[in-house]
């Protein structure tokens, strides 16, 4: 059953456009704020838009060298063409480099239509009626591109699906622990979600809890949290810790954390109900309350009887750097032993990385 999370993740490209000959259309999503219920809610499908581990994207790109890895790949995919099943994107601010990579993208004419979703940066009840409205325009728009009219009953059927994937997620977390289901298995099946219309994942999810393998037992293997923004850097650490003898048990990527956390809630105006679950239970940098967030990694490290963490943050990424260091005041109070790791999305860069992981590693001995 894992195979066909990795196989999905890995072919994402090839089945979008099987979709697109079925009369799909197709809108990606760049950083974990766009509502993606509001996409599905006219008719569209929403992926995500993901790194690949290949220099040449990023020289394609001709951004600047000294911003972020992920706004370079990504533009560098879309100039060689690998992204052309998508008829537009959706992009959502959390720094001023993925602000700005809207722009070069809108000049350059990259997808025959591209939005910049107005997140507020703040979760008051006036900018909470203020990204209300800005999803209504959204969804206004998104209709007449679709032919598809966002109606109140749409919306709250598509985040009743997405609730779904949601709750699922949730039992495979509260399940991952105990099995011997390996970290970067685990990648693949959070990965897949992202890229595959929710109703085929909710399918794949529910025969994957019923077939989860029985645990293997990890003996006195030191059991690690991974949080990380990046998958390719992600996949590498977690080789790097079962390398030197530990094992992942539970992770906090950026897209699951921010995307499938909470419940969003169905009765009453599904706009306000979205807005709301985006703005105020998405843990973005800079909105959602820090210590709210450290709280979180905590409790989830408890549950997985996790001993130590490894919080990966790419190179130039500004909002997660910062986000870092105050996460770190609250993790030294609590005495949570943890070792932060920053670099490029390269394999030299990461190759650095080893002897850092292998002395952690043998820290918690």
């Amino acid at each position: 059953m894992i195979s066909e999370f990795k196989a999905r993740f890995q072919s994402r490209h090839e089945r979008c456009r099987e979709l697109k000959k079925d009369g799909k259309k197709i809108i990606a999503c760049f950083y974990g704020l766009v509502p993606k219920e509001l996409i599905h809610a006219a008719g569209v499908v929403p992926i995500q838009l993901f790194e690949e581990r290949n220099p040449e994207y990023e020289k394609k790109s001709r951004l600047l060298p000294y911003l972020c890895g992920t706004s370079q790949n990504i533009t560098g995919q879309i100039y060689d063409g690998v992204f052309d099943y998508v008829d537009g994107v959706m992009v959502t601010t959390v720094c001023d480099t993925n602000r700005h990579v809207y722009d070069i993208w809108k000049y350059r004419k990259a997808f025959p239509h591209l939005w910049l979703v107005q997140a507020p940066s703040t979760t008051t009840d006036a900018a909470l009626n203020y990204y209300t409205k800005e999803l209504r325009r959204l969804a206004g728009e998104l209709g007449e591109i679709s032919g598809h009219k966002v109606t109140e009953e749409s919306l709250r059927n598509s985040i009743a699906l997405f609730n779904e994937n949601r709750e699922l997620f949730h039992r495979f977390y509260e399940q991952r622990p105990k099995t011997a289901l390996s970290a970067e298995d685990a990648l693949y099946v959070f990965a897949s979600g992202l890229v595959t219309p929710v109703e085929e994942h909710n399918e794949m999810m529910k025969k994957l809890l019923s077939s989860m393998p029985a645990a293997a037992g990890n003996g006195d293997k030191p059991r690690l949290m991974l949080c990380a923004v990046n998958f390719n850097m992600a996949r590498d650490v977690i080789r790097m810790c079962e390398k030197y003898g530990a094992v992942v048990v539970t992770d906090d990527f950026a897209h699951n954390s921010r995307f499938g956390s909470n419940l969003i809630e169905t009765d009453g105006d599904p706009f306000h109900n979205l807005a709301g679950g985006y703005l105020r239970k998405v843990p973005a940098p800079g909105i959602y309350s820090f210590e709210d967030r450290a709280g979180y990694i905590r409790d989830m490290m408890e549950k997985a009887d996790a001993k130590g963490m490894i919080y990966i943050i790419q190179l130039y990424c500004d909002a997660y750097a910062i986000e870092y260091a105050i996460l770190k005041e609250r993790f030294d109070a609590w005495n949570l032993t943890h070792l932060k790791l920053e670099a490029e999305d390269t394999p030299s860069s990461i190759e650095q990385l080893n002897v850092r992981i292998q002395s952690f590693v043998e820290s918690l001995l």
